[in-house]
């Protein structure tokens, strides 16, 4: 769990116990995914990093810096070799884990992008924001390959297993689009 007090926290489930705490962000965490493996958490703040943790020792293994304003949403991409994040300045960043470089830029969206999900075949990432529209990337060319309109701001948004179908959170509803 990412918390207004700059840490990430992790929970026994079961239990309720808490087991770990993870320190290294400067101020309110707004979100964090488990890589697919199991092995690592990439969390997000205000504080404009990314930080990749090792599940285990709890120590911080890479940093990621270069949006210009907070980081909203962190994702794996489906193979854990890759992060992709979306900021309120507007952009998407794609980061290799390996090397701790950032990889892409995708530049389109007008306003504030809330979230971003890779599709299962890890080749496209699809984005929502403020500016009323949800794009399509292509993650190795960094160009948008479709967009749609839609009639409110968007929150978050999530792709079925099989790719076929997005569903986002817009103003009080959540649309489902078939693709």
């Amino acid at each position: 769990a990412g918390l207004e007090d700059s840490t990430v926290r992790l929970w026994d489930v079961n239990s309720g116990i808490e087991m770990k705490q993870l320190l290294g962000h400067s101020g309110h965490v707004l979100s964090t995914q488990f890589s697919h493996d199991g092995k690592m958490i990439v969390s997000s703040s205000i504080d404009k990093k990314i930080c990749l943790w090792d599940i285990e020792s709890g120590e911080i293994l890479k940093q990621f810096e270069g949006p210009s304003s907070r980081v909203k949403r962190v994702k794996f991409s489906p193979d854990d070799k890759f992060i992709a994040s979306c900021s309120y300045d507007n952009t998407i960043r794609i980061w290799n884990i390996e090397t701790g470089m950032e990889c892409n830029v995708l530049n389109g969206h007008s306003c504030n992008v809330n979230d971003i999900k890779y599709f299962p075949d890890g080749r496209t990432i699809v984005s929502c924001s403020d500016d009323n529209t949800i794009r399509f990337w292509n993650v190795e060319s960094g160009k948008e390959v479709q967009k749609l309109e839609g009639y409110s701001h968007m929150t978050c948004i999530d792709v079925s297993q099989n790719g076929d179908t997005i569903a986002v959170c817009a103003f009080r509803k959540i649309e489902i689009w078939g693709l």
